[in-house]
């Protein structure tokens, strides 16, 4: 009876404690089938690890975003950083030999500034339901489309919700001016689990004028990195040099130009803007060549100007 007795005790109290613990310590639960979205995305990454990944951040548990990798080293940061898949939403061919040779596989989803088609938003649902590991999505700087890109897989994945999509967009800077991007990563709705979806591809078929407005952009820049040196050698692009950067300018505004004639795409103001933008591209490399200073920055600000006032009226 004693011993009966003394079992009885001890399972009482053990009892008392158990009810103790549930009373104490909150319990959070989902019932089976769902799952918490989270309202925004989160980052846990050093950046400072990484310095040849320009503007990069960790959106979900797998999706990274960022500028263009440009160098090896980026590349291999990538690699480090435990990325597997690498996507590119700009218009220009991605790096796939560079990137192989650090065991990354490339994917090309490209994007205009005006928003996110609808197909391109069926790749990036087919992206985040195939491809395992983790995935950096880049445009060329990492502030504009390639942030956009990256909230609409996001919410193809189920990482984010609307409200969440959006604040990727505020963190990474994207521009108010390209209203198109918010609009399309604010209504953006994932398609069905049985939804027939584009296959991913490594270099997509890009239209020229497209792929020579991307040239523009990368020798317009790489130009404005030259200016701030002095128009010496870049230190991480030591080939990269002035008048080549000009030429590539010169060489995509005439191409961009002869394409939007032969397809007839716009009005006549377009065609003489590249014009003039051409010209002055061209007295830009004749101004390099003779080592004119004050003329290069004459020329350097009259190109500026012009891709400002084409972007604000066509691309914006």
């Amino acid at each position: 009876m004693k011993a009966r007795s003394r079992q009885s005790s001890v399972l009482l109290l053990m009892q008392m404690i158990l009810v103790a613990v549930l009373v104490t310590c909150p319990v959070s639960f989902s019932l089976a089938g769902e799952s918490a979205i989270p309202t925004q995305a989160t980052s846990h990454i050093n950046v400072a690890r990484f310095p040849h990944l320009h503007n990069l951040q960790q959106l979900s548990q797998r999706i990274y975003v960022g500028g263009e990798p440009l160098e090896d080293m980026a590349f291999a940061e990538l690699a480090e950083l435990g990325v597997r898949t690498v996507v590119s939403v700009d218009g220009a061919k991605p790096q796939v030999v560079a990137a192989r040779h650090h065991g990354l596989r490339y994917v090309h989803i490209p994007i205009g500034y005006d928003g996110v088609p609808e197909e391109a938003g069926q790749a990036l649902a087919q992206l985040v339901r195939t491809v395992e590991g983790p995935i950096y999505i880049h445009c060329h700087h990492g502030k504009h489309r390639g942030p956009a890109a990256a909230a609409v897989a996001c919410l193809a994945e189920g990482a984010v919700d609307p409200n969440g999509a959006l604040d990727i967009l505020k963190k990474s800077g994207t521009s108010s001016d390209y209203a198109g991007l918010w609009r399309d990563v604010e209504k953006y709705q994932p398609p069905t689990k049985d939804a027939l979806l584009p296959a991913l591809v490594e270099v997509a078929q890009v239209d020229s004028l497209t792929a020579a407005m991307a040239q523009i952009d990368r020798a317009s820049d790489n130009l404005k990195l030259l200016q701030q040196t002095s128009w010496q050698p870049l230190p991480d692009h030591p080939d990269i040099t002035a008048r080549q950067e000009a030429l590539l300018v010169r060489e995509g505004l005439h191409e961009a130009a002869r394409q939007l004639t032969l397809e007839q795409q716009s009005d006549d103001r377009f065609v003489e803007w590249f014009a003039t933008a051409e010209n002055t591209a061209q007295e830009l490399e004749q101004a390099l060549e003779a080592s004119d200073a004050s003329f290069v920055a004459k020329q350097m600000d009259i190109l500026g100007k012009s891709c400002q006032q084409c972007h604000k009226a066509y691309r914006d």
